[in-house]
């Protein structure tokens, strides 16, 4: 479609024009609200738009735009809770609302358009270059964001039928596993990129991508196209419970399918450059949550999951 209308395609996170030295990275993500407290979807909203901006090893965000689709109904604290949400995220990276657009429209609208700058040396792709032909991959936050916010939605709407279509699953745990997915979705991947600049990561770093709406397969499927490499995951962090929730509504997490909301930063480090248990350690020291989930290696670029991963059960964010 992209080539029809005369445009070009690349897979990066977000749109990014260099200026001198300098490059301006700009994004924009707009969504239907997944959760019903509007502070704390405008925290999502605004993670949401800025990870994009992490994803490319930028930091320093200079311009934040609200975008609001807001139905004639809406009641006017929830429209003033998703902006109170988005200043509230914002102000970790001393940053705030510098305008925005709102629409009236049939159904709530909610989203942002982010715009970073930094040096063009530090920018990290997402596409794989490496003149190793090894390396390890890594991920920075549990999945199953989709499978937890199902439970959610069917815990508010029909507890009753929650109960029916997962017997086994005590009402303890489904709400962990929603805290936790809306954890998830309120935690930066500022950390990440932070991490990467302060422990002089950035020589060893042959990728770096965010993993949202596609899912981590088809994320990491873009990290490979087009180069003389394949990536194999063997292991899979996830929100405890979300296996088994995904198999019964048919999101495939296990295959990478299902996909996910301020997601967690998926990066590939050249092995040759920096061996495992130091990356693992730097971001440790950061207090960043962080699993090595496989290997690249060279190939056609293939994603290959394996067919029954080792899966590690996350039962909290914090280290």
């Amino acid at each position: 479609m992209l080539k029809e209308s005369g445009l070009g395609y690349t897979a990066e996170d977000c749109a990014v024009k260099e200026i001198g030295d300098k490059i301006l990275a700009t994004n924009v993500d707009i969504f239907t609200p997944i959760h019903d407290d509007p502070i704390i979807m405008g925290e999502i909203t605004a993670c949401n738009a800025t990870n994009d901006i992490f994803a490319m090893n930028v930091v320093d965000i200079v311009m934040y735009l609200s975008f609001l689709g807001v139905p004639v109904d809406q009641p006017e604290e929830v429209t003033q809770g998703l902006i109170i949400g988005q200043r509230n995220f914002l102000k970790q990276f001393n940053a705030d609302i510098d305008g925005g657009h709102t629409i009236i429209n049939p159904w709530p609208l909610s989203g942002g358009i982010v715009v970073g700058i930094a040096d063009k040396t530090d920018l990290i792709p997402k596409q794989l270059h490496s003149k190793s032909t090894t390396g390890d991959v890594f991920l920075t936050k549990p999945l199953g964001i989709q499978a937890a916010m199902a439970l959610y939605r069917m815990q508010k709407d029909d507890e009753t039928f929650l109960k029916e279509l997962f017997p086994g699953v005590d009402s303890n745990s489904v709400t962990k596993a929603i805290n936790i997915a809306i954890e998830v979705m309120r935690k930066s991947n500022y950390n990440v990129s932070n991490t990467i600049r302060k422990h002089y990561l950035k020589r060893a770093i042959t990728s770096l991508t965010d993993i949202t709406g596609f899912g981590l397969k088809k994320h990491a499927e873009e990290v490979v196209q087009g180069t003389r490499f394949d990536i194999s995951v063997d292991t899979l962090p996830i929100i405890a419970g979300t296996d088994s929730i995904s198999e019964v509504l048919g999101y495939d997490l296990i295959g990478g399918c299902a996909t996910e909301t301020a997601g967690p930063m998926l990066f590939c480090v050249d092995s040759n450059e920096i061996d495992t248990e130091s990356v693992l350690d730097d971001f440790k020291k950061e207090k960043v949550p962080i699993w090595k989930i496989g290997s690249y290696s060279e190939g056609k670029g293939i994603v290959r999951m394996k067919k029954n991963p080792n899966i590690i059960h996350v039962e909290k964010l914090k280290l």
